[in-house]
C-alpha cells in the first residue's frame, strides 16, 4: 500500500547516521572551539576580579574622605578644637580580606574668591591579601598605579563662618 501513495524510503540502510569522516570533522571543530571558549570564560573572571578590585579601593577612598569629614565636623563642634587636616597622610586598611594602601593630599584652593577651602585627593593602592604576612611601607611602590582616585572638599570651620 505504501508504494502505491509513492511513499519510498528516503535512504537504505547504508546511509543512515554519520560516516566515521564527518565524526572525525565535527570532533575537530568542537576541538578547535572549546579553548576560545575557555579564553573567553576566563577574561570574563579577570574582568569581574578587576571591577571588583577598584569598587573595594572606592570604597576605602570614600571611608578616608567621610573620616577626615568627621574629624572636621567634629573641629567645628569644638570637640576637636586643635585638629587640621594634614597637608599628606597615608595608611593601610583592611577590607574584604584585602590590605589597601591609601595617600591623602590636601591641597589649599587659595584662588577661590572664598578663603577656607581645601582639596583632598586619596588615591588607593592594593597591597595584598590581608591575612598573610605583615606588608609594611618597605612593600609598598610608588610606581604601581592606584585603582582609585577620589577628589572631595572639605571647609576650614575656623576660616569659613
Amino acid at each position: 500500500m505504501k508504494r502505491l501513495l509513492g511513499f519510498r524510503p528516503c535512504c537504505n540502510r547504508r546511509q543512515r547516521g554519520f560516516t566515521l569522516l564527518e565524526s572525525m570533522i565535527a570532533l575537530m571543530i568542537v576541538a578547535m572551539a572549546l579553548p576560545a571558549l575557555i579564553t573567553l570564560v576566563m577574561t570574563q573572571l579577570d574582568g569581574s576580579g578587576a571591577i571588583r578590585d577598584k569598587t573595594y579601593a572606592h570604597w576605602v577612598a570614600e571611608n578616608q574622605l567621610a573620616r577626615v569629614r568627621l574629624l572636621q565636623q567634629q573641629k567645628s563642634k569644638g570637640a576637636l578644637p586643635s585638629y587640621q587636616v594634614p597637608e599628606k597622610d597615608s595608611g593601610l586598611v583592611d577590607l574584604a580580606g584585602l590590605r589597601w594602601h591609601w595617600q591623602l593630599n590636601t591641597i589649599a584652593m587659595d584662588t577661590l574668591p572664598v578663603k577656607g577651602f581645601k582639596r583632598v585627593e586619596i588615591a588607593v593602592r592594593l597591597m595584598g591579601p590581608a591575612e598573610g604576612a605583615s606588608l609594611g611601607s618597605a612593600m609598598f611602590n610608588e610606581d604601581q598605579p592606584a585603582l582609585a582616585r577620589l577628589t572631595g572638599y572639605i571647609s576650614d570651620p575656623d576660616v569659613v563662618q
